[in-house]
């Protein structure tokens, strides 16, 4: 559901390619964008800054989140991907994933022997991913809460067991945790709930050390369809690779949620447990 010739409009013009190429380091605030802009002397005015994120935002390649005063400005991969290799047939599609996965493992591997510390720098991470889904929000919600080992799998998971259940207990101070035998793992507890609308949890959502998080779904209509956002906050003592490996890990969860209400296609633990050959690509890290 992603507006190709939208997409493809928005990408004609120099300056908003270079706003892109900007964002894929990090979420930004208008005021920065303009500054790259102005250095490039592709912005005269914070009008044509704006004016250009507008179009932007408008073809769903930039999302913006309020930060106090602040308007923060990140990539939404689902709508690049969907446009480009997802628009590819099947087989194509499958082998340009193969591929892009295969770079982007390379090169979280080099950025990984490049840090300095690896692991003992505290940073900040801003994930945000958007995807339009061809259903009411409630079934969208029942799949969410009901049925994540249909769409949650490998390689996101804590438990070294082949097929652990997981389990998402919707009601405040509940767990979204796996379970295998006698073993239980927690990704996190809930901390706000609406049904249909908004699940958020708190916790080190796999992380690890000294860090704590936040992720939130937000389900609204869009036309027939749900627009389910899904923004994941942590601050701790992680590295660039780690910050990398979960703003693709949550781009793929969203396309197995897509693929799990529209098709009935399982990529979770109690499907194939592996990633689709239609996925996003990474986007907003900060």
């Amino acid at each position: 559901m992603v507006d190709v010739d939208a997409v493809w409009s928005a990408l004609a013009h120099p300056a908003r390619r270079h706003v892109m190429q900007v964002l894929r380091e990090g979420p930004q605030p208008t005021g920065v964008l303009h500054a790259a802009l102005e250095d490039h002397g592709q912005s005269p005015s914070r009008f044509a800054t704006q004016r250009h994120l507008r179009v932007l935002r408008e073809a769903d390649l930039v999302l913006v989140t309020q930060r106090g005063r602040e308007r923060i400005n990140a990539l939404n991969g689902s709508a690049l991907h969907r446009a480009t290799i997802g628009w590819l047939p099947g087989p194509d599609r499958a082998m340009a994933t193969s591929l892009d996965r295969l770079r982007f493992s390379a090169e979280r591997i080099d950025r990984s022997r490049r840090e300095d510390p690896p692991m003992t720098a505290v940073n900040s991470l801003h994930v945000v991913q958007a995807i339009t889904i061809a259903a009411p929000a409630q079934r969208v919600w029942s799949a969410l809460v009901d049925e994540p080992s249909q769409w949650w799998g490998s390689p996101y998971l804590l438990i070294e067991d082949p097929k652990p259940h997981l389990s998402i207990d919707a009601r405040l101070g509940g767990q979204v945790q796996e379970v295998a035998a006698d073993h239980q793992a927690s990704w996190g507890t809930i901390s706000e709930l609406e049904p249909a609308h908004l699940l958020a949890w708190t916790g080190a959502m796999g992380m690890g050390g000294a860090t704590t998080g936040k992720v939130e779904y937000r389900l609204a209509r869009a036309g027939e369809g749900t627009r389910v956002t899904v923004t994941h906050d942590a601050i701790g003592a992680f590295g660039q690779g780690a910050i990398d490996s979960y703003d693709y890990g949550w781009a793929d969860l969203q396309a197995r949620l897509a693929m799990w209400i529209q098709d009935g296609t399982a990529f979770g633990v109690a499907g194939s447990n592996t990633t689709p050959a239609f996925t996003f690509e990474p986007t907003a890290r900060g």
